[in-house]
C-alpha cells in the first residue's frame, strides 16, 4: 500500500508555500502517518489544503485546464496566491510501501501567453537501487513538454554515466500530465504504479444541501463526492448487508443527540427519502429538515 509521507504546495490560494510531513529536501520533519487530521480556525486554508491534493488528481484524470475550471475552482487566475504570477508548484514524497525507496513526483503548472494553464514541468525521481542515503535522481524529466525518461524499475539519471535505457520523449499536448501518457506504457512500470496511486485518489466535497436531494430509489455501493446519492447507499447497505448495517445505524445513532433510529423509505415515484426518528417525536425528520451539522456527521460516520 502506498503511503504519502510529505505534501508541499506553493502558490495555490491561500496557500503560498505550506509542508506537511516530509519531503526529500527536507528530511528532517516527521512524516505523516496513514491517518493525518487537519485542525484550524475558520478561513485559515483547510479545505484548500485537501483541494490541492484534488486538484492534482483532477489533472490526471482529466486535464490542467479543466482542472482549473472545475465549478469549485473559477479558473487559474483565481487560484493563484495573492499577489503571486506563479506557478503552482505540488510536490509528492510518498512510498509504494514499507522498506521501499521513496519517491517525489514535483509539477509545476502555469500560464501560456494566451492565458492558458500548460504543464510547465514534472519530474520523477528516486534513490539509486541499494542506497539507503543520498540525493534522489530522476528517472522522468520534462520541461514544456519535452524531456527524457528512463525505463525499467531502477535507471535513474546519473551525470556522467552513459544510460541505455534513456529515451527522449515529447509530447503533443501541454495541458496533459506527462505521467498520463507514459504511464499506459510497459515499459514504465514505476511511473504506471504512480500513475494509478494518484488515480485511486478519493476526495469527498460532502455537501448538505446536495445531501437533501431527492435522489432516483436504487442502491449504489459507494458515497459520491458530494453526498447527493447518500440514501442510495443506505439502500445498498440494507440490502447487501442488513444485520450488519442494522448494528451500524444503531451505533451511529447514539452519536448523534436526539437521533435514535435512521431508516429509508421509497417513494410512489421511486425516489429515496432518509428519515430519522427522534425520541421526542412521534413523526420522523427526513434529510430535507435535518441540520447540516447531523448530515454530515451520519455522512462522515
Amino acid at each position: 500500500m502506498a503511503l504519502i509521507e510529505g505534501f508541499r504546495v506553493q502558490n495555490y490560494r491561500s496557500l503560498q508555500d505550506v509542508t506537511l510531513g516530509k519531503l526529500s529536501g527536507q528530511q528532517a520533519g516527521e512524516a505523516l502517518t496513514p491517518l493525518t487530521v487537519v485542525i484550524g480556525k475558520n478561513g485559515v486554508g483547510k479545505s484548500t489544503l485537501f483541494d490541492a491534493f484534488g486538484f492534482v488528481a483532477d489533472c490526471l484524470s482529466s486535464d490542467v485546464e479543466a482542472a482549473c475550471d472545475m465549478k469549485q475552482r473559477g479558473g487559474f487566475e483565481r487560484m493563484l496566491s495573492r499577489g503571486q504570477s506563479g506557478p503552482l508548484r505540488f510536490e509528492i514524497y510518498y512510498r509504494e510501501g514499507h522498506g521501499e525507496r521513496p519517491m517525489t513526483y514535483e509539477l509545476s503548472i502555469a500560464q501560456d501567453p494566451s492565458g492558458r494553464p500548460f504543464v510547465e514541468s514534472e519530474v520523477l525521481k528516486q534513490r539509486r537501487k541499494g542506497q539507503k542515503h543520498g540525493r534522489p535522481f530522476p528517472f522522468l524529466r520534462l520541461a514544456h513538454g519535452k524531456g527524457a525518461v528512463w525505463a525499467g524499475e531502477d535507471a535513474v539519471e546519473i551525470e556522467g554515466e552513459e544510460d541505455r535505457t534513456l529515451e527522449t520523449v515529447e509530447l503533443t499536448d501541454l495541458r496533459q500530465l506527462g505521467i498520463a501518457t507514459l504511464g499506459t506504457l510497459k515499459e514504465h512500470p514505476r511511473i504506471k504504479r504512480f500513475r494509478d496511486f494518484l488515480k485511486g485518489w478519493y476526495l469527498s466535497y460532502f455537501h448538505p444541501d446536495a445531501a437533501r436531494s431527492l435522489p432516483s430509489a436504487g442502491p449504489q455501493r459507494h458515497l459520491n463526492i458530494h453526498g447527493d446519492n447518500i440514501g442510495n447507499v443506505v439502500q445498498f447497505l440494507e440490502r447487501e448487508h442488513k444485520d450488519r448495517f442494522r448494528a451500524i445505524l444503531d451505533r451511529i445513532a447514539t452519536k448523534i443527540p436526539g437521533v435514535f433510529k435512521i431508516e429509508t423509505k421509497v417513494t410512489d415515484d421511486k425516489r429515496v427519502l432518509l428519515q430519522f426518528n427522534d425520541g421526542a417525536f412521534d413523526d420522523p425528520f427526513f434529510a430535507q429538515q435535518m441540520s447540516d451539522g447531523t448530515l454530515k456527521v451520519f455522512a462522515y460516520l
